[in-house]
């Protein structure tokens, strides 16, 4: 090389480091490099990672069904209905009884074709007599007893629903008291005995007293609805050995 162009190489590295930095700064500037592709190869698989993961979910929920709602027709409520309204004679019943601060309730056995009994009870859970109920059919008539007189019939009470109605009482026994009423609805015959009794060998006259007082019993019997409470195929005309048996006995006509 000639001294000139050595001169002009010289003075063109004039400003540049010396080798040894050079190459140190050749060697920081390649670690440098790795760690950035070393952070970004990572940051990639991390990215990588939650896409899969995303797209996996998103998969799932769309392609799979989930857990079907519950339906509220399906699921049983209870609904709390007292018995009275399951049963509509005991639903007349128990107005005039609670409103003596007592109970009335099915007696076991508590009903059959055509009849109902029901026990009450006072506040304090000591029994208070026996309420029963049946129907009749009497399409041609009806003789309402006389007490006094076996072949006489009673001249009826009638309620301006068209209900002839007669009441009975015997309450001299203090062991057996009963009141009675005999309802017959005039336009079809249909008919309807309500009893109710004392409890009975309490040896008391009040105690043994029954249930409902007279006028009371004879408000329930001549209740249009009394006799809506029973179907029609529902009667206890003779022969029906089930049915209660009443102090008065119900002859309908033609029986």
């Amino acid at each position: 090389m000639s001294a000139a162009m050595t001169a002009v190489l010289e003075q063109a590295c004039a400003g540049e480091p010396p080798i040894d930095d050079a190459v140190q700064d050749i060697f920081r500037r390649a670690d440098r490099l790795r760690r950035r592709r070393a952070r970004s190869v990572i940051l990639g698989g991390m990215a990588a990672i939650v896409v899969v993961v995303l797209l996996g979910y998103a998969l799932t929920t769309v392609l799979l069904p989930g857990p079907k709602p519950r339906s509220a027709a399906a699921v049983p409520v209870a609904q709390p209905r007292p018995s009275a309204e399951l049963d509509p004679v005991l639903n007349i019943l128990v107005g005039p009884i609670e409103a003596k601060d007592r109970s009335i309730v099915p007696r076991l056995p508590a009903s059959g074709s055509g009849w109902r009994q029901y026990a009450v009870t006072e506040s304090d859970g000591r029994p208070h007599g026996l309420i029963e109920v049946a129907v009749f059919d009497a399409p041609a008539g009806l003789c309402l007893p006389v007490l006094a007189d076996e072949t006489a019939c009673a001249r009826p009470d009638r309620t301006k629903a068209g209900i002839e109605y007669a009441r009975y009482a015997d309450t001299a026994d203090e062991d057996w008291q009963v009141r009675q009423v005999i309802a017959r609805r005039t336009v079809d015959g249909r008919t309807v005995a309500v009893q109710a009794t004392g409890e009975r060998g309490t040896g008391d006259g009040e105690q043994g007293e029954p249930p409902l007082t007279g006028r009371e019993l004879a408000d329930v019997a001549t209740n249009p609805k009394l006799l809506d409470a029973f179907g029609l195929g529902e009667r206890c005309n003779a022969p029906a050995p089930a049915c209660p048996i009443f102090k008065i006995p119900v002859r309908p006509s033609g029986d």
